[in-house]
């Protein structure tokens, strides 16, 4: 089992060169501009681990919030709010590792904010499972350097290398350079030291996971790790006592140098030391170091008389690899009721420990579900983007719905039932349902376009003409003028769309820039005295709207007979009007009124996956709709 590990070493640079060349842009957008408020856990076993603490350190130094490396298991006794409330990425070489398959299968059915899988062998049974699961991102290409042996070798440096460069950071293969260790290690008999201890800082930590790995996994010595500081903190001791067959590896970049050698410089002078260096300062330091490391393992395996690359495995090191313990998961990680995962929703993690008021808002909800199931509804009032619509870039400028929303809506409308959609958005949504419903229903369909600001028949589009013909509101204007003044056009890429009694403001804005937007509005709205205008946040952008004349409350007609369904029903949302109808579902954020805009979808479903759910918990006769629902 394996290959030769020096045979691995001659493929490193080939493969530097093709992840330099692969197009990174989903791992980019998922781990550095989508949701990068959310901390990430990322979940990896053996040689991926190493590649799961890069990622760790990338993401908490480009978006200032806390990662987390897990293996599979760890991840299983965080529990079910951490696997919901963080953004995961799975890292498999093969897309074999069965843990990360059992880690997947589970966390499908929490996680909310994000989920993607990185593995580099097409076919791979993570990437066949996850067919199944269009709502987790996926990158996969076949490594050209096939298989690893043993050891994680050009799978690892090509992961680190695709996230190196998904982060941004420029480097070329010939940056790294194969330099010979330091001349202090080749006066160390490699054959008689048994431990190591591995100092690190920042760049370094990735490495030092990893040679921990391939030192253990080969059989080739212990380690122990510690960054420069902990190792002051009596784990120099080990030298006073077991020195004897002991060595440092010191792991150096250019940030922590005066660091690493003031700290060695306290030791007694016949500690052994290995210095692996880099002059690298950006994370592409890390492939560096790495590519040092690997060559340190191959001298120790001759030295050792062990290939790395194929040391040989027991029989049980097989039945270990591939125990079944699936059926056990259930013990680690118990399955949730429907009815705390509603409340969880509306209180967060820290308002469940309040004992009285999970009862209280455990009650209301099942008064609500009870209900609803009472109802009987003639009108089905949807948001469009975020609950009809994807609300990701590439969905915002498709035409048409997508087939899964589409064949949902057709069972409605076959029956008899009006659907209203409220959308802060213009003729593009009319558009999209003439593209996908046929004429005959169209009567039955009408869109509040601007946030219900003009309420259209379908079909009527041209009447939108006139509408945007009339004058722009003057305090609108006011306030996109001191916008300007306050936060000029070169520092955000935001973009105004003037309509009459609404500023839409988009671009190609970040999350944390369209947050800042977003504050500002609020704080001129409150300086200028501006008791009219009203700023709401939607999936995509942020709409200022004249509040006496736009609500997407006005598409309600008839309240006692319209279910109202949207995804943004926070109180800065533009569906948290309607979505106080005492007959209202969210398939996503949601208020804190006790009485309406309750998402109670099962754990581990937002968006389309929510809108078709409650699509398909509704019954239809003769034109009007029940509702089947439980908690």
């Amino acid at each position: 089992m394996g290959k030769p590990f020096k045979g691995e070493l001659k493929k490193l640079s080939e493969t530097i060169r093709w992840a330099g060349q692969q197009d990174v842009t989903r791992i980019a957008r998922f781990l550095f501009a989508e949701n990068k408020q959310i901390p990430l856990v990322c979940i990896g076993s053996g040689g991926s681990f190493s590649a799961c603490h890069y990622a760790v350190q990338l993401y908490q130094h480009c978006n200032g919030v806390l990662a987390q490396a897990m293996t599979p298991l760890q991840l299983m006794y965080a529990g079910h709010n951490i696997i919901r409330s963080s953004k995961l990425l799975f890292l498999s070489a093969s897309g074999k590792n069965k843990d990360v398959l059992n880690a997947i299968k589970y966390s499908v059915k929490y996680n909310e904010t994000g989920m993607m899988s990185l593995t580099l062998r097409k076919k791979n049974p993570t990437e066949e499972l996850l067919e199944q699961y269009p709502k987790v991102l996926r990158w996969c290409e076949d490594i050209p350097s096939e298989k690893d042996g043993f050891l994680a070798t050009n799978s690892l440096i090509a992961t680190i290398t695709l996230l190196c460069k998904a982060v941004g950071s420029k480097f070329q293969d010939s940056s790294f350079k194969l330099s010979d260790l330091q001349p202090a290690t080749w006066n160390l008999k490699l054959d008689s030291i048994q431990n190591f201890i591995v100092l690190f800082g920042a760049l370094g930590e990735p490495v030092a996971w990893d040679i921990e790995s391939k030192l253990t996994e080969a059989a080739l010595g212990s380690a122990l790790l510690s960054d420069y500081r902990n190792f002051g903190h009596g784990r120099h001791h080990w030298f006073a006592k077991k020195g004897g067959n002991s060595c440092i590896i010191a792991l150096v970049t250019p940030v922590e140098r005066e660091l690493a050698y003031k700290t060695i410089g306290c030791l007694p002078k016949d500690v052994p030391v290995i210095y692996l260096e880099t002059e690298l300062e950006t994370p592409a330091a890390s492939i560096d170091l790495l590519i040092k490391a690997f060559h340190f393992v191959n001298e120790l395996g001759i030295a050792r008389g062990i290939d790395p690359g194929r040391p040989g495995v027991p029989s049980y090191g097989r039945t270990l690899y591939n125990l079944d313990y699936f059926k056990l998961i259930n013990r680690i990680l118990p399955s949730e009721k429907a009815l705390d995962v509603a409340v969880l929703r509306k209180l967060g993690v820290a308002g469940m420990e309040n004992k009285p008021l999970r009862e209280y808002y455990s009650e209301a909800c099942k008064r609500f579900v009870k209900q609803l199931n009472k109802g009987k509804f003639t009108t089905v009032a949807f948001d469009y983007d975020g609950t009809l619509s994807a609300s990701d870039h590439t969905s915002r400028y498709t035409k048409g719905l997508c087939d899964e929303i589409k064949n949902a809506l057709l069972p409605l409308l076959e029956n008899g039932v009006q659907i209203v959609v409220a959308t802060g958005r213009g003729k593009s949504v009319g558009e999209s349902f003439q593209e996908s419903i046929e004429e005959k229903y169209w009567p039955q369909i009408k869109v509040g376009y601007y946030n219900g600001a003009c309420l259209l028949v379908l079909g009527e589009e041209d009447k939108l003409k006139a509408w945007k013909k009339r004058p722009f509101d003057s305090e609108l204007k006011a306030l996109e003028e001191e916008l300007k003044l306050r936060l000029t056009k070169g520092c955000v890429a935001y973009k105004f769309e003037e309509r009459s009694l609404q500023l839409s403001i988009g671009g190609e804005m970040t999350q944390t820039e369209s947050q800042l937007v977003y504050e500002i509005c609020r704080e001129i709205i409150w300086d200028k005295q501006m008791k009219g205008i009203r700023v709401w946040c939607s999936s995509h952008s942020m709409d200022i709207v004249v509040y006496r004349e736009v609500s997407k409350l006005q598409v309600i007609e008839d309240p006692e007979r319209t279910l109202c369904i949207g995804d943004y029903g926070m109180v800065e949302g533009n569906d948290y009007e309607m979505l106080t109808s005492k007959y209202s579902l969210s398939v996503d954020r949601v208020s804190k009124n006790a009485g309406s805009c309750w998402n109670i979808v099962p754990s581990g479903m937002k968006g389309l996956d929510a809108t078709l759910y409650y699509i398909s918990r509704m019954k239809v006769n003769e034109g009007k709709i029940t509702c089947k629902f439980s908690v």
